[in-house]
């Protein structure tokens, strides 16, 4: 049963692997040996590769009369590469995302047990305050491919993530059951929420969530008032780059579905591409009465090297922009995917907009 057990932890690794393994020590054998030896020995290689596969196989087929006895209930999900068995309340979730996803599993009171961190943003976290994840364990970083050991080691019973990771899919599978969203068809924020309370079984939980986002939509708008009809909004993210700027689809992300909702005229709102790349001589067709800044896109080093990197409102054609003239200029970090995320852009409009004390 020892024997079994341990191998139970190895089973994951392929059966390449573990035949590399044995041949690796049957080459080490082999300098020891003298050459007729190696000849007598290397008859019972098959036969000891076919103990190992066969003990590999029970052992991952094994399972001790304690875990017959508590067999986990599951439900079945929807995932982008197909349907996925999932523990009905999963209690170790691993995830590999540091904003969309991640926003939605805190928002719906689940601590993660491993999570990726962003090495290059401005928060280690995008839009998700670093304490609430000081003490979960980092399994790799956004946009490479995270620690499959690191993983395994922490015996999670649900993994999340985006489909970028699909190529990974079937190795993060054999760990435990996985859950790859697909963005690009699931960019609203409120379905996404939904979806992501559907797999973790907090669907009641997400619903109480959208009231309360709802609630402070409404009192929000009341708060502005006549400030609805008579003012425009402009968002704009810089690339780094002191004559290029990015503008976005509306409804294709988080912050433009906010502001659709509390009911903000955004200069972008026939934007049909989902991202544009713009000169800063197009600048004056993005005034507004009130310009937001993003700087999300600006690495680290960039900004290390360039501390005044908002130096560019000195240009002239920044300086005859109406909002710049108002006074009305607000650097702003909206890289939010989820409801903790929708709750800080209204806390900024509070801000920014209303002004209350």
């Amino acid at each position: 049963m020892l024997i079994l057990l341990f191998i139970k932890d190895i089973c994951l690794l392929t059966f390449i692997q573990l035949v590399r393994v044995v041949k690796t020590v049957f080459s080490r054998w082999s300098l020891l040996w003298k050459p007729r030896q190696i000849s007598r020995n290397y008859r019972f290689l098959p036969f000891l590769l076919t103990i190992v596969v066969v003990l590999a196989i029970a052992a991952c087929n094994y399972n001790t009369p304690q875990q017959q006895n508590s067999q986990i209930e599951t439900r079945t999900v929807s995932n982008t590469l197909g349907e996925v068995e999932v523990p009905l309340k999963p209690q170790r979730v691993v995830v590999l995302e540091e904003n969309i996803v991640l926003d939605s599993v805190l928002a719906l009171g689940i601590k993660p047990v491993g999570v990726v961190d962003c090495r290059e943003c401005e928060e280690k976290f995008r839009g998700i305050p670093n304490d609430l994840l000081a003490d979960v364990p980092v399994v790799g970083n956004i946009g490479t491919q995270p620690s499959l050991e690191k993983i395994l080691s922490l015996k999670p019973d649900l993994i999340l993530g985006l489909t970028w990771l699909k190529s990974s899919y079937e190795l993060l599978s054999s760990i435990a059951p996985t859950v790859l969203i697909d963005f690009t068809t699931m960019y609203n924020f409120k379905e996404r929420l939904r979806y992501v309370a559907q797999v973790l079984g907090k669907s009641d939980r997400a619903e109480e969530l959208l009231n309360q986002y709802q609630n402070r939509i409404q009192k929000l708008r009341e708060q502005l008032g006549e400030k609805l009809a008579t003012k425009t909004i402009s968002v704009i993210h810089l690339v780094g780059a002191a004559d290029i700027f990015y503008s976005y689809k509306p409804d294709f992300i988080t912050y433009g579905q906010i502001l659709s909702d509390v009911g903000l005229q955004l200069i972008q709102k026939n934007q049909k591409q989902i991202e544009l790349t713009l000169s800063i001589e197009v600048l004056p067709e993005y005034d507004a009465d009130i310009l937001f800044i993003m700087t999300e896109h600006l690495s680290q080093d960039f900004k290390s090297a360039n501390p005044d990197f908002l130096s560019f409102l000195q240009k002239p054609i920044w300086s005859k922009l109406k909002a710049v003239q108002n006074q009305q200029v607000y650097k702003v970090n909206w890289t939010v995917g989820g409801a903790m995320g929708a709750n800080r852009i209204i806390d900024d409009l509070y801000k920014y907009l209303v002004k209350t004390s």
